[in-house]
């Protein structure tokens, strides 16, 4: 059957809109774009005047008059950390409040890594940009002074590229192992030492290079370890350090098994993540070590899995809400030109220790 331009569907402008809900149309643009105040009441006529008319906002048109798609894009290594695919949830329902929408992108596999996402990102047409590190960013290397604005998470530094979001990795993980050590414990033990130190455990300039960290989660979470040792007076005991080339369960129960066939004291680890504090506990369930009678255990990053393990672990909880809007309020910023001028900067989440069952 032959359809003609008569039969098509009008579509519904926001004047009409306005009308149905008896508003200004600048009211519902507001609604639409989640901005300004106004009654719930209010918001929820024009929401229903929507949806009886059919009314769909036209995003092209948007773009072509304002120049801002409302889309962020995100750059993660891979889903297969959950610390990932917490991070994406979370950013992606606080985009929405302030009337973004987010698409993904992985570089897992992709020769080059996050670098050779960057031609990818054009043909996706995003406003800006969230990067997800998993590697240090080379500071000879320009790849991220884009054309569209970008922030870098992943707790490496962007040499005042752009925007910086990190966690207080050091500071989290001193506390952590300070918290241990107030509480008993004598033979702290660490997972999830940077896969750098394999094959220098006698070398002399380990613990300059430990000193001198500046980024990456898992170098700075070690260093805060190693201070916490350092300033409470206590030995660290090699055989306790447990270092993994992925932060996840599968090496967290490894280099946990490989602590305890050593035969070395040991009443508490302060682990990286929590992925790898869940293969830890894995380890020590199977040699029948009870937990937290016999060895406490400490995560990082609060992650969902962390409050359904059994027992629920306890761990450092860095905010990552806190890091998912930093992120895209630094972003907005730079896309809609509240800082379009403003100097680069490195901004820090806060953190605190959520005790639960895995701790005395």
């Amino acid at each position: 059957m032959q359809m003609g331009y008569e039969n098509m569907a009008k579509r519904v402008t926001l004047a009409e809109v306005a009308a149905r809900a008896q508003v200004s149309p600048k009211t519902v643009s507001d609604v639409i774009h989640n901005r300004g105040r106004m009654r719930p009441e209010t918001r929820e006529r024009i929401i229903a005047s929507m949806r009886e008319l059919g009314y769909h906002a036209n995003a092209a048109a948007r773009t072509l008059r304002t120049g801002i798609s409302h889309t962020i894009g995100l750059a993660l290594p891979n889903f297969a950390q959950p610390f990932n695919g917490n991070f994406a949830d979370v950013l992606t329902q606080y985009a929405k409040t302030k009337g973004y929408r987010v698409i993904i992108a992985t570089y897992y596999g992709l020769d080059g890594g996050l670098p050779a996402l960057i031609e990818e990102t054009y043909s996706i047409g995003a406003d800006g940009w969230v990067f997800l590190s998993d590697s240090p960013i080379p500071e000879h290397r320009n790849f991220l002074k884009q054309s569209y604005p970008v922030v870098l998470t992943g707790d490496y530094l962007a040499h005042d590229a752009v925007d910086t979001v990190m966690f207080p990795n050091l500071e989290g993980a001193k506390h952590a192992t300070s918290w241990l050590l107030e509480h008993g414990a004598r033979h702290v033990g660490f997972i999830g030492a940077p896969q750098q130190l394999i094959g220098r455990g006698e070398d002399p300039t380990v613990c300059a290079d430990i000193a001198a960290a500046r980024e990456g989660n898992a170098p700075l979470r070690f260093k805060g370890y190693v201070t916490a040792m350092q300033e409470s007076g206590v030995a660290i005991d090699p055989a306790l350090v447990g270092i993994c080339r992925r932060l996840d369960r599968e090496d967290g129960e490894a280099a946990a098994e490989a602590i305890i066939r050593s035969g070395a004291p040991l009443d508490a680890l302060c682990c990286a993540n929590d992925a790898v504090a869940l293969g830890a506990m894995s380890a020590l369930a199977n040699h029948h070590i009870a937990i937290p009678d016999d060895v406490q255990v400490i995560g990082f990053d609060n992650t969902p899995d962390a409050r359904f393990s059994s027992p629920k672990l306890t761990t450092i909880n860095p905010h990552i809400e806190q890091y998912a809007k930093l992120s895209i309020d630094l972003l907005i910023d730079r896309i809609e030109g509240a800082a379009s001028n403003a100097a680069p900067n490195v901004y820090t989440t806060t953190f605190d220790l959520i005790q639960r069952e895995t701790t005395r």
